[in-house]
């Protein structure tokens, strides 16, 4: 069965700010968890092992030292208990600027972790990312041809680490970071969309994948 979950208008005009969390009724086979959709969004569908997550224009997750911040990414996340590795295939941007699809770790508007595939020029994916503490920086780990239909991206707890990796063919990983974050802090971990620029963006994410455990092999993700 097909889940669609479409956001009121009045969430789209919150774009200045976070707009309200709601439950859906949709379920991923791979997560044990609740799924929830947050921030503006101009929809967001739900298969048993795929999502669709449609962000509008001026979307962004981004905390700059100077200027206002953004937290107006749609997501549909989910709260895991402990350790876990979670990863998915994400579909290739490909038009504007900055647009793409994220794995997420969110503890709050001040602390974040962002793994996105994005377009950053008009012929130039990259996977890169992003952690806000409160602060954000920006790291550009992975070149990626127009042509490479996705990239798999995958993210994991292990104690007071949340680690980083990317892989072209789901199979062999690379880790990108390791970035401190306390193990007792709670966290909402899913997917994000992005479109700064650009009028709206599909982001697209299947071959979803969750383990709640360590990490064993730290360079692997495993």
């Amino acid at each position: 069965m097909r889940f669609v979950i479409l956001t009121a208008l009045a969430l789209a005009a919150t774009f200045g700010g976070a707009a309200a969390a709601e439950p859906l009724s949709g379920r991923l086979a791979a997560i044990p968890y609740p799924l929830t959709l947050s921030k503006a969004s101009s929809g967001a569908e739900v298969t048993r092992d795929a999502v669709l997550l449609t962000s509008l224009k001026g979307s962004d997750l981004y905390s700059p030292a100077k200027g206002p911040r953004a937290d107006t990414a749609p997501r549909v996340t989910f709260a895991p208990k402990g350790d876990f590795i979670f990863s998915a295939r994400v579909d290739r941007p490909h038009a504007a600027d900055y647009e793409g699809g994220a794995l997420v770790v969110y503890a709050g508007a001040e602390r974040w972790v962002k793994l996105l595939f994005e377009r950053i020029n008009g012929t130039t994916n990259a996977v890169t990312s992003a952690s806000a503490a409160p602060v954000s920086d920006g790291a550009y780990h992975v070149r990626v041809a127009p042509a490479m239909p996705a990239m798999w991206l995958k993210v994991a707890r292990s104690g007071g680490s949340i680690l980083l990796y990317t892989s072209a063919d789901g199979a062999d990983w690379q880790i990108l970071r390791d970035v401190p974050l306390d193990e007792a802090i709670p966290v909402s971990v899913g997917f994000a969309s992005q479109s700064p620029l650009g009028e709206r963006y599909e982001a697209a994410f299947n071959d979803i994948r969750f383990d709640a455990r360590k990490v064993q092999d730290y360079w692997q993700g495993r």
